[in-house]
């Protein structure tokens, strides 16, 4: 047989082993709820609150870090976490340390990620299961798990009707006392100590009553079919044990110790500079019957909802701007009732993802004769120095964060995007807060980002071209001026990819 024959052959072969695999939810087994709240006395910081709920925001990456990694050493109960992205850096590592250090005090710690990023994490995940007091669960995960890019990229094309949607939510629940939900993941460039491009990103922590709200959720994902153990995809002689991960941790994961020393009593402080107000959970339904068939539209169809209720202000933030047709519609109706829109985004500079960034750039013009304002990210931002830590200062800034801010009175704040992928593709948890002063810190906060020195305003020209106009003078070009990067970004907007992005 000729080479080419043999390579067809072996082709089909691998195409026919990836199309017979498949996974099954699981849809007899027992549910598993959250614990009950810890004792109060094992958060002796928050005795004077627990009856109201409190906010406080987490606007800056390191301090961001540092409660994450102080919530998880306090967890005396329990710990449930839900995330898109965990890498074996500096901070991912550090949040590792410390829920193995908790499930050592007997915490119950409960796990569930997304499948997106776990090529060759499979053993590791599986050996960090064996620890008795830690659960792993795999959202809609991908049948082949040999850690093989090539054969799991085979599987996106086969299955791909099914792997196309992923869970994008962010949460962290601990002790049922504390809960932490934004965009950021677990990962150095989203705290901004990443030797490279970091990210301006946004967080809440909160502390009352409503925590119980962001348990019943975690445990609506958990609990869903295609929340799959890892145990279940992984055979244990595939691994190792949890000796096995102390063995590496202990040279790697000892970053950001000073961080985490803390009194317990600290949890007033945080809360009693806080803010207090009525939340909501905005959550899209996880699937049942399959994530190719139940549509997770929920929390962008809620969104639209609250763009038509704004009556003066509207800022929307989103790291990757896309408007579906739906988002379009409500932003033309806000301006056609004279409210003042404002967009903040990434510049092509600033935008880790070029195919967003082409896609987004088409909807340009149509914003601006809408009459919406639109600011991009500088990549060279002035507040590099407020949000990054110093020894990286010099990285190229992007924005990650996801928030709405509504009128003097609301925020949305969570894990979605304003594209295409956020409002219709993957699940997405986000919180709605009616508070006029939370409203107020937020849009402080936020505001920074479009001063000029941090970003530029797009506007259209006497021809109705695009120019972009910053405080070192107007542009013609998209910024910076890399011939490079508008080529990328031309050849990525030729191809119809938009509903992916």
């Amino acid at each position: 047989m000729s080479l080419s024959k043999r390579l067809v052959c072996a082709t089909a072969m691998l195409c026919m082993l990836v199309a017979c695999a498949t996974v099954q939810p699981e849809r007899e087994r027992t549910a598993e709820r959250a614990l009950a709240p810890a004792a109060m006395e094992h958060w002796p910081g928050l005795t004077q609150l627990q009856d109201t709920d409190y906010i406080a925001v987490l606007n800056l990456g390191p301090g961001a870090l540092q409660w994450r990694l102080r919530t998880l050493r306090a967890a005396t109960r329990s710990i449930d976490l839900q995330t898109f992205i965990w890498r074996d850096d500096s901070a991912g590592l550090a949040v590792l340390r410390e829920i193995i250090a908790a499930a050592d005090r007997g915490v119950r710690v409960r796990i569930l990620l997304d499948d997106s990023f776990l090529a060759h994490a499979d053993p590791m995940l599986r050996a960090l299961q064996k620890h008795p007091s830690i659960h792993y669960r795999i959202y809609n995960p991908l049948a082949h798990r040999g850690g093989n890019l090539v054969v799991r990229e085979m599987e996106n094309i086969t299955d791909f009707s099914r792997i196309n949607h992923r869970m994008h939510n962010k949460l962290l629940v601990v002790d049922g006392r504390i809960a932490i939900i934004g965009g950021r993941n677990q990962a150095d460039e989203y705290f901004g100590i990443r030797d490279g491009q970091n990210f301006r990103d946004f967080e809440l922590v909160t502390s009352g009553p409503f925590t119980q709200e962001f348990s019943d959720v975690f445990d609506l994902y958990w609990n869903d079919p295609w929340s799959i153990p890892i145990e279940h995809l992984v055979a244990a002689e595939d691994a190792g044990d949890i000796t096995t991960v102390r063995d590496w941790l202990g040279p790697n994961a000892s970053d950001h110790e000073d961080a985490v020393q803390t009194d317990r009593h600290d949890w007033a402080s945080l809360f009693q500079g806080g803010f207090s107000g009525e939340m909501q959970l905005l959550v899209d339904a996880p699937p049942d019957a399959s994530p190719a068939l139940d549509a997770p539209v929920q929390l962008g169809n809620a969104l639209v909802e609250e763009i038509d209720a704004v009556q003066s202000d509207l800022v929307l933030i989103s790291a990757y701007f896309i408007p579906t047709e739906a988002l379009t519609n409500a932003i033309e109706r806000a301006t056609d009732r004279g409210v003042r829109v404002r967009i903040l985004t990434n510049s092509l500079g600033s935008n880790n993802h070029v195919g967003a960034h082409a896609a987004y750039a088409k909807h340009r013009p149509a914003l601006l004769l809408a009459g919406a304002e639109l600011y991009e990210l500088r990549p060279d931002a002035d507040t590099r120095e407020l949000y990054l830590d110093a020894a990286v200062v010099q990285s190229i800034l992007g924005l990650h964060a996801k928030a709405m801010i509504m009128d003097q009175c609301c925020v949305f704040m969570g894990s979605a995007n304003m594209d295409p992928r956020s409002l219709r593709l993957n699940t997405e948890l986000g919180v709605l807060i009616d508070s006029p002063e939370l409203n107020a810190k937020v849009r402080q906060l936020l505001d920074v980002d479009m001063q000029a020195q941090n970003a530029w305003r797009v506007e259209l020209d006497e021809r109705g071209g695009i120019v972009w106009v910053g405080e070192d003078g107007t542009l013609r070009h998209a910024p910076p001026a890399s011939f490079y990067l508008r080529a990328e970004s031309w050849f990525f907007g030729l191809l119809p990819i938009e509903g992916q992005m």
